[in-house]
């Protein structure tokens, strides 16, 4: 018996670390904005994401409307959108876009879905899609733009 709580103990200890260097894997890698590959921004300002985010800015500066996309709540992406970007809960978020949306200052709020993958099709057909991505999770027929200068993965990029 003790030999079999020996080894458990030592299964929940890999366990463990194995989630601990998920979560930090996840961390380093950071959270990229994407946009679709015809749209000609390829930079944004944090103030501009903000704006695009919340419903402020409704089009690019190019005329074209602006498409934003997000995760469902819990990912990881809607939190870095929420604390980062909006700095706002979940409940303040949705009561923001409730808000929004009656008052008719906004059309509709962004779109969610639950997958990285919808997340990268939905940028992909619309040409003013925007999106947070995982770093990881990336793949061919979007564009990662700078933000306030920076990409992911370098030193002073703001979403990790």
């Amino acid at each position: 018996m003790k030999r079999y709580r020996t080894y458990l103990t030592a299964f929940a200890g890999l366990l463990l670390c194995g989630v601990v260097a998920t979560m930090a894997a996840q961390q380093e890698t950071g959270v990229a904005v994407v946009v679709n590959p015809e749209n000609p921004v390829s930079s944004i300002s944090s103030a501009d994401l903000r704006q695009i985010f919340a419903g402020d800015k409704q089009s690019w500066s190019s005329n074209l409307p602006v498409f934003p996309i997000v995760r469902a709540p819990e990912a990881r992406e809607r939190q870095v959108l929420l604390k980062q970007i909006l700095k706002m809960t979940e409940p303040e978020y949705k009561h923001y876009w409730l808000q929004k949306t009656y008052s008719g200052e906004a059309p509709q709020q962004p779109v969610t879905v639950f997958s990285n993958g919808m997340q990268l099709e939905a940028v992909r057909a619309k040409k003013g899609g925007i999106a947070l991505i995982n770093v990881e999770d990336l793949r061919a027929g979007v564009k990662i733009i700078k933000v306030d200068g920076y990409t992911p993965g370098t030193p002073g990029y703001p979403f990790k």
